[in-house]
């Protein structure tokens, strides 16, 4: 089967099952942007026979400025869909794109008769309308309904949606989409790129992190990942000099944190660049514990996958997001970590001293983190769904 994969972001568990699926003799293109100033996990790696990477190369998204944003996303819908006619696939799924970017490539798949996956990974006009309207409500509420009419008609043009979660669903049915199209696929942890590996490393030496009890964010950081938690419960815990808190994000989220701080200098706040992919796991040996965080809001229309990550690399994790969430519920169904509410720094406070002092409990939860994702996130068994799908197209 000729397969187009597009991710827009550039996350390296989609890379994955781009490789898997040509590794099985399907013909696989692999479309993302470094420009969208996601991740970019798969640039190290070597295609195998049949994978085809196309990097689609424009300006850096300007993702502060709404208008600019709107017409860069605008220009990489047609350069994506320039790619697609080049190439001509029997299938594209298409994964973390812009609305407007999206609409081109399902509208293009409806057009050329291309049968179209849509990879449900955010609500995005839920999202639009929820960071949004926190600086005003009512062009919240116009950007909802502007870009909500896309996501539906989006929705309702593709043949087949793959959701994340079934918290999902409600919207779904909301919006009046065929559920007999809809299928519901958890995102993964990279479990081939992340073993286990010690807690004590090169990197944790590099970076003077041996004799610290270390609290790790990694990833995307913005208003929505509940920035305020982390340096509040950073500031709480000053007093408490064998506890470091590490935060690896991208350049736009070390500017948002910097505005967060105001001037601020916690000396246990350690800012780091995002890892590569070979030093990456490294980075997540170093930690004793995860924070994974969401805004109350956010829990509605964002899975973050940064915990799956954390499971891979039998690590414990708070997990400040709302109970309903799929990320919390896992995490309390196998015991993998302590899930609090949502900005709570109270809470946070209290299950880092309380995970620091009970190191086995800690260990244990690690421990059930990583028999899930033995479990569930091997390439073979995701590729084996997707397979599945795809042949009852």
């Amino acid at each position: 089967m000729r397969i187009a994969i597009h991710d827009y972001a550039g996350f390296s568990f989609l890379f994955d099952l781009s490789n898997e699926l040509a590794k099985r003799g399907h013909t696989v293109l692999h479309l993302f942007t470094e420009s969208s100033g996601g991740p970019d996990g798969m640039i190290d790696q070597k295609p195998c026979k049949g994978l085809f990477i196309k990097n689609i190369h424009m300006d850096r998204v300007n993702k502060d400025h709404f208008l600019k944003r709107w017409q860069q996303e605008r220009k990489y819908g047609d350069l994506a869909v320039a790619e697609l006619n080049s190439w001509r696939p029997e299938i594209i799924i298409s994964a973390n794109t812009p609305l407007m970017a999206q609409k081109k490539i399902i509208g293009w798949a409806d057009r050329k008769r291309v049968t179209s996956v849509f990879w449900l990974h955010d609500l995005l006009s839920v999202a639009a309308r929820s960071i949004i309207s926190d600086i005003h409500p009512v062009i919240g509420r116009l950007a909802y309904a502007y870009l909500n009419r896309i996501e539906v008609r989006a929705l309702s043009r593709a043949d087949h949606i793959i959701a994340i979660t079934d918290d999902f669903i409600p919207f779904l049915r909301q919006w009046h989409i065929d559920p007999t199209k809809i299928g519901i696929i958890p995102n993964w942890g990279p479990i081939e790129r992340i073993p286990v590996l010690q807690r004590r490393n090169f990197f944790s030496d590099q970076h003077g992190l041996n004799d610290k009890f270390v609290v790790l964010y990694s990833g995307t950081l913005g208003k929505k990942q509940g920035i305020s938690l982390i340096i509040e419960t950073a500031t709480k815990l000053t007093g408490h000099d064998d506890i470091c808190f590490v935060i690896a994000t991208d350049e736009r989220g070390h500017d948002y944190l910097k505005w967060q701080l105001a001037g601020r200098v916690l000396p246990n706040l350690m800012q780091l660049p995002l890892q590569t992919p070979s030093r990456y796991p490294y980075l997540l040996a170093s930690a004793d514990l995860l924070l994974v965080s969401l805004d109350k809001e956010a829990g509605a229309y964002c899975v973050p996958s940064k915990l799956w990550a954390a499971f891979c690399a039998q690590r414990a994790s708070i997990v400040a997001i709302d109970r309903e969430n799929l990320c919390a519920r896992i995490t309390n169904e196998i015991s993998a970590g302590v899930v609090i509410s949502p900005n709570s720094v109270d809470q946070c406070v209290s299950a880092i001293t309380e995970l620091k002092i009970n190191g086995p409990l800690r260990l244990d939860m690690g421990k059930r983190a990583r028999r899930y994702a033995e479990r569930f996130f091997p390439i073979s068994n995701v590729a084996d769904t997707f397979e599945t799908i795809l042949e009852a197209r």
